[in-house]
């Protein structure tokens, strides 16, 4: 489902593009068949990346000469991105991954943002089965924790790596740390921007701000679109 996806969402890359790439493993999907459009039907584009991750994808599949930082860029004309969970008004959570931060740079940014999930990650609420990530600056995880639970409930824990052996709380790209909140309810999507006002907060999961989105969901029976 995921190389469908991809697949679709390649197909709106023109010639010339600056195309953001998301991060995850939908999003690898994706630099994989833009990679095969750059080859078969000699596309020009200009790629930055929403994460270190992205980048080694696309050098992996021969797209590094492409790449570009984002201060290097005037404009985004096209981001392709996936989800962790979102709604049929289009409320989307992100940062299973850690790289909700460039995420929302980028994807923000972008004149045409494309999610592109599998149908089960449509659900009624957010969150439904995933917690709220949010990235903060190393010396104030812990006040940051107290702040958001005393004001809105729920359990906000210090996200640890899980990779290689490496002990202690997970890095993002950015050199900070990730908080896990799972709220006592849904949330509002006012959320995003609450959250943002609280010392020591980065960014937030949260992206309710691209209505304008254009969402594709596959399941069994193929690509279609929210």
């Amino acid at each position: 489902m995921k190389h469908l996806l991809a697949r679709k969402a390649a197909e709106y890359i023109r010639e010339g593009s600056i195309v953001g790439l998301g991060s995850g493993s939908t999003a690898k999907a994706f630099i994989e068949e833009l990679a095969k459009r750059v080859r078969e039907d000699g596309l020009t584009v200009t790629l930055v990346s929403t994460s270190v991750d992205s980048e080694l994808k696309a050098a992996e599949v021969g797209l590094d000469k492409y790449l570009a930082p984002l201060w290097a860029v005037d404009r985004i004309d096209i981001a392709v991105d996936g989800a962790d969970e979102l709604t049929r008004d289009r409320l989307f959570l992100k940062g299973g991954g850690g790289a909700m931060f460039r995420e929302k740079v980028v994807d923000y940014r972008a004149s045409t943002l494309i999610i592109i999930a599998e149908s089960h990650k449509l659900v009624d609420r957010i969150p439904a089965r995933h917690p709220i990530p949010i990235e903060v600056l190393p010396a104030a995880w812990r006040l940051v924790a107290d702040d958001i639970v005393k004001r809105w409930g729920g359990k906000a824990v210090l996200r640890v790596c899980q990779c290689g052996g490496k002990l202690g709380p997970l890095v993002t790209d950015n050199g900070n740390y990730i908080l896990d909140w799972a709220p006592p309810g849904p949330i509002d999507p006012a959320l995003e921007d609450e959250l943002r006002g609280i010392p020591g907060v980065i960014e937030s999961g949260i992206f309710s701000k691209r209505r304008d989105a254009v969402v594709l969901l596959a399941d069994e029976r193929g690509v279609f679109e929210l």
